[in-house]
């Protein structure tokens, strides 16, 4: 991302923002990739690579342990612009080869 230097080179690359905040020192140009979901089975401790469970995929009088894990994490990119110079960004769950269609 380091080579993406200006606004113009973020919006040839990325297209058009899903959604431009607009600050005072700076303007925050944000791109929505959606939501990806993972979900890990099998949680036990000896075979499984998950540290921990959680409980609220199971009836409340369950007796027995969650068989799985579900992450849900947004995926997005985030550049924070002055004037034509990009002075920040962030991502999250996106790889920089990919584009914004």
């Amino acid at each position: 991302m380091s080579m993406l230097n200006t606004k113009t080179q973020v919006i040839d690359r990325f297209g058009q923002p899903s959604n431009i905040t607009k600050g005072v020192e700076y303007d925050e140009y944000y791109y929505d990739f959606g939501v990806f979901q993972e979900r890990s089975q099998n949680f036990n401790p000896i075979i499984s690579t998950v540290s921990d469970y959680e409980g609220p995929y199971s009836p409340a009088n369950w007796d027995q342990e969650t068989q799985y894990r579900l992450t849900r994490t947004n995926k997005y990119l985030k550049f924070r612009i002055t004037g034509d110079k990009v002075i920040y960004w962030e991502s999250q769950g996106v790889n920089f080869p990919v584009k914004k269609n």
